[in-house]
């Protein structure tokens, strides 16, 4: 508890505190050697008597809660009985009073307040006997007569017997918890029953006997719980609540007699100063322990923020600062926590950076030398695969109007994927369609499973990049691992789709031009003319540079 308060305080606010518990020490050891001074003497007779009379009002109090929570005639009479006892204490511990030369004024009104005691609880029992101790006694027996002629009625009509059951419900509720919430509840039930009542079809002799029974049960329900209002529905209200403050109000006379009787028990001189040395001894140890641990915690603290910083001056980013909150040391150790997370943080994504720019280098090399469109998506799909911890993959194709798998990783059935997808048909389709990546989790059992020569399993990571270049699509990738793609995946993706699309492009016109010249073969001098006999889409120049061309540009242009 200690720690916790100095963790929760300022140091100057601890020294403080420290200052004014000395201060608070010095002043309880001479208000204690004050107060054995004046406790000289202890009559043991007229103590013992005032405790047992205590102790026997507290008996009093158990059996009267006990009749209160009961209602058995049983606990009345234990009550009746204990309470002649304690009246024989109080005449005895007035009449020692007298002897003893003391003032009696006070255990004379506690003995008022037994007699109001004795008439409240006496008062109490004859209402709880009006009401009825059991079920079929008293008004409680009036009730369920009531109710069982009510529902010798409404037997016949199921849609009453329900409602009227409801109703009889809250009245249950109402006697055995003795709440007023119940009372609101049984007069909103008793509102829809007679509802369900007028919205029946009785003949008018049913009709009648029904009104005159349900009036009486609800008369009866009234008359109870008035009753039960007079005895108090809760221990502060009724005759309950009258029977509760008196007996407080003798116990609280019985104590100040207690205190009384205390104040004149201060004759034992000796014993009292032996007390107040004790005393003293033990506050001043207190004060010089509790001085102890508040320099210990400062030390320890201000070790933590040396060790901390120490660790930051070495490099170490990944360890986290211990955090104390409430005074200025933690304060301190949560900026240095604030500066470290922060560095953590630039170091991180300075590293996803370079792994990126790499990893886009690396892709350039791949990218290198004169390829047909299949050996390109054949080196594009293993390097993205190996490097990207991929255990299936394929690479589909922009062609005319749809999607053609040009190469694939892992794979365990190419059987089960199209060669040829429509926009918008599947996933690959979708993507397609939208130009948007996907992320994807949770597959299908039998989608692109990958096989290990022994098991075949599903990806448990999708992630598909549309391949766009001047907001145009040259095709759809597909990775799945069975584990996790890697965190930097997607942006790194994102970062070599228009490479890999120009490469695709490249690929393409460099194919077309292929098949020109071997169509219509063309002297160099015409090739300007070959040129303009490409198909719209396909005329700029620069458009037809070799994929060496290309690699070697991105290389360039993502080299840290």
């Amino acid at each position: 508890m200690l720690s916790t308060i100095q963790n929760r305080l300022s140091i100057k606010q601890g020294l403080w505190l420290l200052a004014a518990g000395i201060a608070a020490a010095l002043m309880a050891i001479w208000l204690l050697d004050q107060h054995y001074q004046r406790r000289i003497t202890e009559e043991t007779a007229l103590q013992s008597m005032n405790t047992a009379m205590s102790r026997q009002l507290q008996t009093l109090r158990q059996q009267m809660d006990a009749f209160a929570s009961s209602r058995q005639l049983t606990h009345a009479e234990q009550f009746r009985a204990s309470l002649q006892q304690l009246k024989a204490q109080h005449r005895a511990l007035v009449l020692a009073l007298r002897n003893a030369d003391l003032d009696e004024t006070g255990m004379l009104a506690a003995g008022d307040l037994f007699q109001q005691v004795e008439s409240n609880f006496n008062a109490l029992v004859h209402k709880q006997v009006t009401i009825g101790i059991a079920r079929n006694e008293g008004h409680a027996g009036q009730l369920n007569a009531a109710a069982q002629r009510v529902e010798e009625v409404v037997t016949a009509l199921p849609a009453l017997a329900v409602s009227f059951l409801q109703l009889r419900q809250h009245e249950k509720n109402f006697l055995l918890y003795r709440d007023e919430t119940y009372i609101n509840q049984f007069m909103v039930a008793l509102s829809q029953f007679r509802g369900t009542i007028f919205m029946s079809d009785l003949d008018n002799q049913i009709l009648a006997a029904t009104q005159q029974s349900l009036r009486a049960y609800t008369d009866s329900f009234n008359t109870m719980a008035q009753l039960q209002r007079d005895i108090g529905l809760s221990s502060e209200s009724g005759l309950t609540g009258e029977l509760n403050r008196a007996a407080s109000k003798a116990e609280q006379q019985t104590l100040a007699l207690a205190q009384q009787l205390d104040s004149h028990l201060d004759n034992r001189l000796d014993q009292a100063r032996l007390h107040s040395t004790l005393s003293v001894l033990v506050i001043m140890a207190l004060v010089l322990t509790t001085l102890a641990l508040f320099i210990r915690q400062l030390n320890r603290h201000f070790a933590a923020a040396r060790s901390s910083a120490q660790r930051l001056g070495d490099g170490d980013l990944q360890t986290p600062i211990e955090q104390i909150p409430g005074n200025e040391i933690g304060e301190l150790l949560k900026v240095l926590e604030t500066m470290r997370s922060s560095l953590l943080d630039k170091s991180d994504a300075l590293a996803r950076d370079n792994h990126s720019k790499s990893f886009l280098s690396d892709l350039g090399h791949t990218l290198q030398g004169v390829k047909d469109t299949t050996t390109l998506c054949d080196d594009i799909i293993r390097y993205l695969c190996s490097r990207l911890k991929a255990h299936v993959g394929a690479l589909y194709v922009a062609e005319g109007d749809g999607l053609v798998r040009r190469a694939t990783y892992g794979i365990a059935s190419l059987e089960m994927l199209a060669q040829v997808i429509e926009p918008g048909e599947g996933i690959v389709g979708q993507c397609a369609s939208d130009r948007k990546p996907r992320h994807l989790h949770n597959l299908p059992h039998d989608y692109l499973l990958v096989t290990t020569g022994s098991t075949r399993q599903t990806p448990s990571s999708l992630l598909l990049m549309p391949l766009l270049w001047n907001n145009q699509l040259y095709g759809v990738l597909e990775l799945g691992a069975v584990g996790s793609l890697p965190d930097f995946a997607g942006d790194f993706l994102h970062q070599a789709s228009e490479p890999l699309a120009i490469a695709l492009h490249t690929s393409q016109v460099n194919a077309e031009l292929r098949n020109l010249q071997q169509e219509a073969p063309l002297p160099p001098a015409n090739f300007a003319i070959q040129k303009r006999a490409l198909p719209a889409g396909h005329q700029a120049a620069p458009v037809i540079d070799t994929q060496q061309d290309q690699a070697q540009r991105l290389q360039l242009e993502n080299t840290p």
